[in-house]
């Protein structure tokens, strides 16, 4: 595997030196008119009025009966939200030392029927390689060096042969209905699937540093109606289309990706909400204020502020961005 690498402000290199492992009613007759006749059938101790306890007892059975028509139905009604797609998909997994959740979010993503799933692994060293080895059609991309989340999609991406691309982190299990949603908007035509977390944000006055880059980014590029959905969250899912357009590269710098996407007139949505703060794993780097995932973050928005500069032009001039800024100040001192 050749070597990758990004040079993101305040970070090293990111080597990616690749090794692939490839695992590979019940139904009750009844009489015509559904009922049975009076007269059908004598009538013998064991149809005579059931005492006190027996009613109670066959009214605990058919609680139970039907409780268990409920539970074999929630299946078949959570089978109607992952409608067969048209194209074939990529689910790509970036995981680092995720052995407890990774097998439960494989198994929502095989319920997609997925033409194939790439995992692959930064820098680990739980049982995380073994486990994703447990399902046979996990293609398994161990990277011995942790590399980022982000270089693990690039390189999901560039090994990926789906028309359907949808990024996911090992540490958060979301079930399969809430991952449909963004794999079925690129299969009708939306090229980058967000995952829209406007709702679950406090006023941009309380909003950390990260979330006002991604609003000030989408301001500058025009899409102020994506808030601050980002392709540094996911899940999201791009289109083949998407992936030939920004390349592959692009994805270690998600701001700069989504920036060109904007820039060379690719549809971007929101597509729908996974609650994923709930979920994100709490480690040292990404916890506190100035903590240098945030820090990371930080810089590479300013990088695709400076891809906005140079692609856009006279479009998107240093003054041009100014009176964005200025129009952002003057909308957050309003709150």
């Amino acid at each position: 595997m050749n070597t990758a690498s990004s040079n993101k402000p305040g970070t090293s290199s990111r080597p990616v030196l690749a090794e692939l492992h490839i695992s590979a009613v019940r139904s009750a007759s009844r009489t015509a008119g559904g009922r049975r006749s009076a007269a059908a059938a004598p009538r013998t101790a064991a149809a005579r009025p059931a005492s006190g306890a027996a009613r109670k007892t066959r009214r605990k059975s058919a609680a139970r009966r039907s409780a268990s028509g409920t539970a074999a139905a929630r299946p078949k009604q959570q089978q109607l939200l992952l409608r067969k797609l048209q194209g074939t998909l990529s689910v790509i997994i970036s995981a680092r030392n995720e052995a407890q959740t990774l097998p439960l979010l494989l198994k929502q993503v095989q319920r997609l029927a997925p033409a194939e799933i790439i995992v692959v692994l930064n820098g680990c060293t739980d049982n995380s390689f073994q486990r994703a080895r447990l399902c046979k059609q996990a293609t398994v991309v161990h990277v011995p060096e942790a590399a980022g989340h982000d270089v693990g999609r690039s390189l999901g991406a560039k090994l990926s042969r789906g028309d359907i691309l949808l990024f996911l982190d090992g540490d958060m299990v979301i079930p399969a209905p809430q991952l449909a949603v963004f794999a079925a908007a690129v299969d009708s035509g939306v090229d980058v699937a967000l995952n829209d977390l406007d709702g679950l944000l406090p006023p941009f006055g309380l909003s950390d540093h990260v979330t006002r880059c991604k609003l000030y980014l989408n301001m500058v590029l025009g899409r102020s109606d994506l808030g601050a959905s980002s392709m540094t969250a996911v899940p999201h899912a791009l289109s083949r289309r998407a992936l030939e357009v920004i390349g592959y590269r692009e994805l270690m710098v998600p701001p700069k990706a989504q920036a060109l996407s904007l820039l060379k007139q690719l549809r971007v949505e929101k597509a729908g909400t996974v609650n994923v703060f709930k979920q994100n794993r709490l480690r040292q780097d990404n916890t506190g204020a100035g903590n240098r995932v945030e820090q990371l973050i930080a810089g590479d928005h300013a990088e695709a502020l400076q891809a906005v500069l140079m692609l856009s032009g006279t479009h998107a001039s240093a003054g041009t961005l100014q009176e964005q800024r200025s129009r952002l100040a003057a909308w957050r001192n309003a709150l």
